[in-house]
């Protein structure tokens, strides 16, 4: 057997504060000579002992190997003696998946009646979750094996059963299960493509824990979702000094934790690059090594923008970061965040402003207010709710005080209203009935209508004044519609589809979608004022002479 731990003297004490005085002990072989009555009663009682020195896995390079736990996975280990459930949000390939496997392994071969579950992603991630378990029992040794008196008594693709009658379930989901044990495998990944399962995950499988027993949910971030929910509720329970034995306790884990975050080949700093590991280390209180810098920047020139996603120095960073299936949260992050184009106070009283409306259904109306300036576009104001008419959000921007020069509505506003009647009973549209309402009470500006147009022409039209854009900090929604937005999921399939998602968030992006599209229109038309100011001027040229 091997022995040694993958962390020093200095990290162990940090983690294991009560056991600061057992370095040499699970650091160095047992001594020559020791009896084999002596081993079993001090090296084989002690689990992190058998966790660093028993069991064979599979390493990065393909290779079978002595597990040896890392910085980060000692750390969330320890994480469950402070509280049995934890909520880990990290960095990827950590070895989480991997620690949380083994010691539930390990659990079940020393204690017995145990009902322990490790739910994957999807059928594929259970399936390599099997194979994975399979190896560590096929890999273990006799000598073990014997000396627990265990063997295996059921083995299919959804369950390991030994004969102390403790069962391993690798499953997508456990809804009718009683379990003591459970590890939930990229729960955010879960939410971002299937957010119905999310929700259905937190209101059965982990109601199948039972209280008081090791739960760990463990992913990276992919956006907001039911994953980031829980996560925020984590942080809450745990800075309120008062947590509940259902609640989560929060452990994030940073890329610069992970010893293979590092690079020899040396890489010049960018001005980007400078300002960003600078904050970090500022923010973090951490001092990062040249060969991280090395990394860091090596990474960030071949991901770009998802090396937030993938790489997060800060959980903020992290849930920041783009997912898979969204229009903008890339660009938002890479043009938005990072350049910090996310200001207060934003509007400035010198320029015009004018707002764009979204109709939607169910009474549903959202409004987004714009200027611009020598080629920014400037989100300085928002509003969405619903249950009212159009002259309730037109008397909510006049009372802001500030004074619209023009206001975009949708093609939609052309559609006649049932109740609002005319000369002869004739139902008048929302657009007449709208420029009553402003001749009545005298307010300015020119009402205008959007034509309607391609929704993917539109969402390419977002991402390309998104460049070029500034936001209010003020404007929650509209940010949150920026990362968002997303394309819909085929659950059958599992599969991205090429149209929107229809949820909270369609009513905003729908308002910027017409911003960039009146944005395109307009340029259109000056181009076209241009072309035919410059066929004029030729036409005279000729004729003068």
């Amino acid at each position: 057997m091997a022995n040694g731990l993958a962390i020093n003297r200095e990290q162990f004490e940090e983690i294991y504060p009560d056991l600061a005085d057992h370095f040499d002990f699970f650091n160095n072989p047992p001594p020559p000579g020791i009896s084999q009555e002596s081993f079993e009663n001090t090296y084989f009682k002690s689990k992190l002992w058998r966790l660093n020195n028993m069991y064979k896995i599979i390493n990065k390079d393909g290779e079978p190997c002595t597990f040896r736990m890392n910085y980060a996975q000692h750390k969330v280990y320890a994480a469950t003696k402070q509280h049995p459930r934890i909520i880990i949000l990290k960095s990827r390939q950590q070895g989480i998946s991997t620690l949380w496997l083994v010691s539930f392994f390990d659990d079940a071969l020393w204690c017995p009646f145990l009902r322990l579950g490790l739910m994957a992603q999807g059928t594929d991630e259970a399936t390599t979750l099997f194979e994975r378990v399979k190896f560590l029992w096929d890999n273990l040794s006799g000598d073990v094996k014997r000396f627990l008196n265990i063997r295996l008594t059921k083995d299919n693709t959804k369950e390991l059963s030994f004969s102390n009658d403790s069962t391993m379930f690798i499953r997508v989901s456990f809804r009718s299960a009683t379990l003591q044990r459970l590890h939930i495998s990229e729960f955010g990944k879960i939410a971002n493509a299937n957010p119905q399962r999310a929700k259905e995950t937190k209101t059965g499988t982990l109601q199948a824990l039972a209280r008081g027993n090791t739960g760990v949910i463990e992913s990276t971030a992919e956006g907001r979702n039911e994953f980031k929910f829980m996560w925020d509720s984590a942080e809450a329970a745990h800075a309120s000094g008062q947590m509940a034995p259902k609640d989560f306790l929060p452990v994030f884990l940073p890329w610069y934790l992970d010893p293979d975050c590092v690079l020899d080949v040396y890489q010049s700093d960018t001005q980007e690059s400078d300002r960003y590991l600078g904050e970090l280390e500022v923010e973090c209180k951490v001092k990062l090594t040249q060969e991280q810098r090395n990394f860091w920047i090596a990474q960030h020139r071949e991901l770009g923008g998802d090396i937030f996603q993938e790489y997060p120095g800060t959980p903020d960073e992290a849930f920041r970061a783009s997912r898979d299936g969204t229009y903008y949260a890339r660009i938002y992050n890479e043009y938005i965040i990072r350049k910090k184009r996310l200001v207060t106070d934003l509007y400035d009283p010198n320029l015009p402003v004018e707002v764009f409306f979204d109709l939607g259904v169910d009474d549903y109306t959202c409004l987004i207010m714009v200027q611009w300036y020598r080629g920014e576009y400037r989100i300085i104001k928002e509003y969405f709710n619903n249950g009212y008419d159009l002259t309730y959000y037109v008397n909510w921007i006049v009372d802001t005080g500030i004074e619209v020069r023009d206001w975009y509505f949708p093609h939609d506003i052309a559609v006649r209203e049932l109740m609002g009647t005319g000369n002869g009973g004739r139902a008048k549209t929302r657009e007449q009935l709208l420029r009553e309402y402003f001749r009545a009470n005298n307010i300015r500006g020119a009402i205008r209508k959007i034509k309607r147009g391609n929704i993917e022409d539109g969402i390419q039209a977002v991402r390309e004044i998104l460049k070029s854009m500034w936001i209010d900090a003020s404007c929650e929604y509209t940010r949150e519609c920026l990362l968002n937005y997303s394309k819909d999921w085929d659950a059958r399939l599992q599969v991205w589809k090429n149209s929107p998602l229809h949820n909270e968030f369609s009513h905003g992006a729908d308002v910027l979608r017409q911003i960039a599209q009146y944005t395109i229109e307009s340029n259109r038309m000056h181009q076209s004022k241009l072309a035919n100011v410059d066929k004029r001027g030729k036409q005279n040229s000729a004729y003068a002479i």
